[in-house]
């Protein structure tokens, strides 16, 4: 039984430092995410996805300390759960908050057909990593874009030209005051307000209903069209 214990147990002090060591990298590893994982995950080189895979291989060893055991794997588990359960709890806390612009992490890599090179450059991505993005979107020229954005998650949204763009669509992306002067040149941008249905007139048929027939002006009921035993058609007409 002891030497089941020593493949599956851990020790105090290794549960300790497995705590340690899963706190520190969840910490340093949602740095590296938040510093450059737009980057990794927009990239489809070989060398970025086995940058990403090296990084997951990373954290996983360096959370087990000395020699993997089953016990050291569920209390890194449940610190990561303690962790992700905590700061959601904080997020729901009424503490400051930054501003629009501070918050901002999705790009824009083409505003009204024209290519932003200084932000593909940043994120290092090239003319024909985009234009595969923009293909598999079903466009073929730039003039068919208002708008292409790198998302905080890696991923290309690429919205089409002749779709008026809300102002709050833009919620979350770097500098998004020039991006609606832009669109508001090209005119891509939404200003109008949402259209109300309009409200029927009385003599306007619901649907649903049959029509009623309304007698013209100077005509009575007495001079609407009878049926064949001489009855008034019109409600309230002698029967």
């Amino acid at each position: 039984m002891r030497d089941l214990w020593h493949y599956i147990g851990i020790t105090p002090a290794g549960a300790i430092a497995v705590v340690l060591s899963t706190v520190t990298i969840y910490f340093v590893f949602g740095a590296v995410l938040r510093l450059w994982g737009q980057r990794l995950y927009s990239s489809p080189r070989s060398l970025d996805l086995a940058i990403v895979t090296v990084l997951g291989a990373i954290v996983g060893r360096s959370t087990m300390g000395h020699v993997p055991t089953l016990t050291g794997g569920l209390i890194a588990l449940g610190t990561l759960a303690t962790l992700e359960v905590l700061f959601r709890n904080l997020r729901r806390l009424p503490l400051p908050q930054l501003d629009e612009q501070s918050r901002a992490r999705a790009a824009v890599l083409v505003v009204a057909g024209k290519v932003q090179t200084d932000t593909m450059r940043t994120y290092g991505l090239t003319t024909p990593m985009l234009w595969s993005a923009l293909r598999q979107a079903g466009v073929s020229h730039l003039a068919q874009v208002a708008l292409v954005v790198l998302e905080p998650n890696g991923q290309i949204s690429v919205v089409r030209a002749g779709q008026p763009i809300h102002p709050r669509a833009l919620l979350g992306v770097k500098g998004a005051h020039r991006v609606q002067e832009h669109l508001r040149g090209a005119g891509h941008l939404h200003t109008g307000h949402a259209e109300q249905p309009r409200a029927a007139h009385p003599s306007e048929p619901t649907p649903g209903s049959s029509p009623r027939s309304v007698p013209a002006p100077g005509q009575g009921v007495a001079d609407q069209p009878q049926g064949e035993d001489g009855q008034t058609s019109g409600d309230g007409g002698p029967r």
